[in-house]
């Protein structure tokens, strides 16, 4: 009798390291909608009246080719849109406020991992 008791004895007393309590009480997985992600980092680029007045606001903010209303939005990164800035046109710079046109790139400018990139100094503008 002694001897099966040293012998459970000794069975859990190795395989207590292997024990972890956080798995008791661990749950499912959480799904990605879930997992809380970092606010957006890019902010839409927009064009001030006179860039945008007209037919202006269909052309392309890169390259200047009509784009109607198949064109991909433009963005800004955070360099470019931080603060104020974001408030400006990405053509000339004058403060739009809300009140700007969106701006918008051709589909050439806007091709696959085109379309993330900044529309003012072309760095990376993850959504």
């Amino acid at each position: 009798m002694k001897t099966l008791k040293l012998f459970l004895l000794c069975i859990c007393l190795l395989l207590m390291p292997l024990y972890n309590p956080a798995h008791a009480t661990k749950t499912a997985p959480k799904s990605k909608s879930e997992i809380s992600t970092k606010p957006c980092t890019n902010f839409p680029a927009q064009l001030c009246n006179s860039c945008g007045f007209g037919n202006k606001k269909d052309n392309c903010v890169t390259c200047g080719k009509w784009v109607a209303n198949n064109g991909v939005p433009a963005k800004l990164c955070n360099d470019c849109g931080f603060g104020n800035k974001k408030d400006n046109c990405v053509k000339c710079g004058k403060w739009v406020a809300n009140n700007g046109v969106p701006a918008q790139l051709c589909n050439n400018c806007g091709f696959g991992n085109k379309k993330e990139n900044c529309a003012k100094c072309g760095k990376w503008a993850p959504k």
